[in-house]
């Protein structure tokens, strides 16, 4: 059988496309929690029977790198074991998952013949599964059991039926077991559409066509990465971002070192990327498990490339990835990882554009405003007078994004590990679910580094905060001490600045590392989020 054509492969990579953006769709329109159906939090991948992604829903970039390998363990764990029906759910950051918070859940879809053609699966953002604070980020954690529940690859369905025990189970280790139990069944919905397009797609199709366009599809990704290689000069190029840490008397900048090599060679090109001279693991939640340092160097090579068709796991054939065990980066048992989506992830990100910058001038990228997060945990009144716990994640204020050689950057984006994948969330349904009132929300194009091309702008959002008692503040966060990066004499961003203004008059500047700071109705936030970094001399404009 001949193989192909063009127009066949390219419907089909429409189809795979099509599938994954109704997922999250079914996803975003069920679910309960505004992290997910307002910020939308959650990402969507179909692989092949090998696991290997074939196409993406555009949402999360750092889940996409991640979810391939999580797939793989799942797979390897049930191997000969699954059954049409059967869905498997797990989160833990050493087998395949990145912080606990996101949970993965996947489907295996069978051929006619009996074999896996496809897995549908769904990584979601849960709005607390536990741990020692609310929200599920601590900085006080010193081990992973701190953080939450760490769910192992396990059937959530079996045979088409649902392991209700296990959603009990679930739910009663969260703050917000009612909500993560309508997310979770939300995000199965989600899975299972999935599950039905694909099975579709592979009763109607010949075996042969169908494994043919997927090899088709990956070929392409490979392509688009020796497109890449070709387009760089080859060498050693090392870059370098920072991490803040703190060590007892205020925040100190942590090396993130990466060396790229690239080799060209007429389509068998290579890149390697060494992580592994990586700072020693450390207690706190700066850790990257090697899923998501993975997922971070892939990100950081396919926003170069530039071409949608090489969205999936062939561009990773010419890409060699090093670590060393034990390190920040590829940490061991029992290390926590809570930040490491946001945090490491873009530090991880900047260093490898930071090397690439050197053999691709012209595609060079400056920093971006890093992830400052923070979550309130307190108590609003019910409508019989009682109060009543709430959890609100902020997505607020992004940031801006840096520029790069042909343009300004974007503005109050949010951080490179996920520009735009995650969107603000409406201020009036902010208003009306929680306590919380906005006083004023501006950009603030100041804060973007001067240059040929200027780094996008920051903003300034007020947030007053109306609750029936005092809250609890949880936040983890980057970018007051190092500022997003300029590139070829531009200038740097402005860093964060975020503080709490007392009802009663006083100051308190908020820290990237805070753990039940206290909130009182009254006080408000006032939040300045850093602006892009910029490219090219100022004087060149």
């Amino acid at each position: 059988m001949r193989a192909p054509d063009a127009l066949t492969v390219a419907l089909m990579r429409h189809r795979f496309e099509a599938i994954a953006a109704e997922m999250v769709e079914t996803l975003a329109r069920t679910c309960f929690s505004p992290i997910l159906n307002q910020s939308h939090d959650f990402s969507a991948l179909i692989t092949d029977g090998a696991a290997r992604a074939l196409a993406q829903a555009e949402r999360v970039p750092i889940h996409m790198g991640a979810m391939p390998y999580a797939v793989e363990i799942m797979a390897k764990r049930f191997e000969g074991q699954l059954r049409p029906g059967d869905m498997i759910v797990a989160n833990d950051p050493y087998l395949g998952g990145s912080h606990l918070p996101d949970v993965t859940m996947a489907q295996p879809v069978f051929a006619p013949d009996g074999r896996i053609a496809f897995w549908s699966v769904i990584r979601a953002h849960q709005g607390d599964i536990g741990g020692m604070s609310a929200g599920s980020y601590s900085p006080a954690a010193r081990e992973i059991w701190h953080e939450g529940l760490r769910i192992p690859p396990m059937r959530l369905v079996e045979g088409g039926v649902l392991r209700e025990e296990l959603i009990d189970l679930f739910a009663l280790n969260s703050r917000r077991g009612d909500d993560l139990r309508g997310d979770m069944m939300a995000q199965m919905a989600a899975v299972r559409a999935g599950s039905a397009r694909l099975a579709d797609i592979a009763a109607r199709e010949e075996p042969a066509v169908l494994n043919d366009c997927c090899e088709a599809l990956l070929a392409s990704g490979e392509a688009g990465m020796q497109a890449l290689i070709e387009a760089c000069k080859p060498g050693v190029y090392d870059g370098r971002s920072w991490l803040e840490d703190e060590d007892g008397e205020g925040l100190i900048p942590v090396p993130v070192t990466v060396t790229v090599t690239i080799e060209r060679g007429e389509g068998r090109g290579r890149i390697t990327v060494d992580l592994r001279q990586a700072p020693d693991q450390t207690t706190n939640y700066l850790n990257s498990p090697l899923a998501n340092s993975r997922a971070s160097v892939i990100v950081a090579l396919l926003y170069m490339i530039g071409d949608s068709a090489a969205l999936n796991d062939g561009a990773l054939r010419p890409v060699t990835i090093l670590t060393r065990p034990g390190s920040l980066l590829d940490p061991r048992e029992p290390a926590p990882v809570a930040s490491c989506t946001s945090l490491a992830a873009s530090a991880i990100i900047e260093a490898v554009l930071q090397a690439m910058a050197e053999a691709l001038p012209e595609r060079a990228i400056a920093g971006f405003a890093r992830r400052f997060r923070f979550t309130i945990a307190g108590s609003q009144h019910g409508e019989d007078g009682e109060p009543l716990p709430f959890i609100w994640h902020s997505f607020f204020n992004r940031g801006g994004a840096g520029a790069n050689g042909l343009a300004d950057g974007w503005p109050n984006l949010g951080g490179i590990h996920n520009p735009g994948g995650t969107p603000s969330p409406s201020i009036e349904v902010t208003e009306q679910l929680y306590p919380l009132v906005v006083e004023s929300y501006r950009l603030l194009p100041e804060a973007g580094g001067r240059g040929q091309h200027r780094g996008g702008a920051g903003g300034e959002i007020r947030l007053r905060y109306d609750g029936a008692g005092p809250a609890l503040i949880n936040a983890t966060g980057d970018g007051l001490k190092v500022p997003p990066y300029g590139l070829a004499g531009g200038e740097a961003g402005s860093p964060h600045d975020y503080r709490i203004e007392r009802a009663d008059g006083n100051l308190v500047r908020l820290g990237p590392r805070e753990a039940g700071l206290r909130l009182e109705p009254g006080d408000v936030l006032c939040c300045r989020s850093a602006g892009g970094g910029g490219v090219g001399t100022p004087a060149l404009l």
